[in-house]
């Protein structure tokens, strides 16, 4: 989604904010599906909760877990974050603002990023009957044929999950709280640092294959759900941090409609984005910011669970503690 909606804003064009409020659906589910969710998400370590410190001798980490796009808690995140972070001696992020800057520029001059440079394109890979919907639903996001026809399937079951209302809203120029708090620390001269290389996220969607990546837009295409809709539904558990809740909620989703292979396959997602790079992240800030107060802030599916930042720092002997945006910097 980060790299997304990087290459939404270079296509940007200045516009109007824009209303896209869905409907939750969680309270709509049948009684007994809602539980056996709620259930499975509550047996996850440290479940609930965006704002945590974890503590071993002299070392002191406080992370809060993001969601990359605006909402109407940004500017009170930010106002309450900033001063944690400015009191911090090193801030890491999925992507500083310099490195952001220079993706940008990067994705200007790079199409093999985000399209298809060698091989065939979308219209080859989909039966007509897809590309043919996905050419429509495309066009209603503002993304004309000859261009979606060359995007990298992964992104373009990207932009399917976010509703027209929503793609124009986010290149209104509208910015997260990610690029928000890394830009306010920058322009302080307290420069963040990634927390991983700009180009790992890419190569890691790279490595799906491409029959997965066309399976992706098809069950994007087949998903019965408005994209307002299930966009409201994360972005309400997001606010009240249930964030396990969140993930289980995806999982469930592409599970039941993502065919006899989807179980596999969102574990094989779920290794990729979140397990190898938590795991990766962990020796990071254990090899650079021993002994220092740090900031961290991604997104917010990085936290919880048994394969969460949260739980891997426990195991090294940290000490997890949940904060309220409200506490006050040390």
């Amino acid at each position: 989604m980060r790299f997304l909606l990087t290459f939404l804003f270079l296509l940007a064009t200045p516009l109007h904010a824009f209303d896209c409020s869905g409907t939750d659906l969680l309270p709509q589910m049948p009684t007994e599906e809602r539980l056996k969710l709620e259930a499975r998400a509550g047996i996850a370590p440290y479940p609930e909760g965006l704002f945590w410190r974890a503590t071993r001798g002299d070392t002191e980490f406080t992370l809060f877990g993001t969601y990359h796009i605006a909402h109407q808690a940004t500017a009170d995140q930010l106002d309450a974050l900033l001063p944690h972070a400015q009191a911090a001696e090193l801030s890491y992020f999925e992507m500083s603002y310099p490195d952001l800057q220079a993706f940008e520029r990067r994705a200007t001059t790079d199409a093999s990023i985000m399209f298809i440079t060698d091989g065939p394109t979308l219209p080859e890979l989909l039966d007509e009957d897809d590309w043919q919907r996905l050419r429509a639903a495309m066009a209603e996001r503002g993304i004309p044929s000859f261009m979606a026809a060359k995007f990298k399937p992964i992104f373009v079951s990207m932009m399917l999950g976010l509703s027209p209302c929503q793609i124009k809203a986010q290149t209104s120029g509208e910015k997260g709280i990610d690029e928000r708090l890394s830009r306010a620390l920058h322009e302080t001269g307290q420069p963040g640092r990634s927390i991983e290389d700009v180009m790992t996220t890419v190569h890691v969607l790279d490595s799906f294959s491409e029959a997965e990546q066309i399976a992706m837009i098809k069950l994007s295409l087949d998903l019965p759900i408005d994209p307002d809709d299930l966009q409201e539904t994360m972005l309400q558990l997001y606010l009240a941090g249930r964030v396990s809740l969140l993930w289980e909620f995806g999982r469930s989703l592409s599970i039941q409609y993502g065919g006899p292979t989807a179980e596999a396959d969102f574990a094989k997602f779920e290794d990729v984005l979140l397990t190898k790079r938590n795991r990766a992240w962990v020796e990071e800030l254990e090899a650079n910011a021993t002994g220092k107060k740090v900031f961290v802030a991604v997104g917010a599916g990085h936290l919880p669970g048994e394969i969460g930042l949260l739980r891997r720092l426990e195991q090294r002997g940290y000490t997890i503690a949940p904060l309220t945006l409200d506490a006050k910097a040390d």
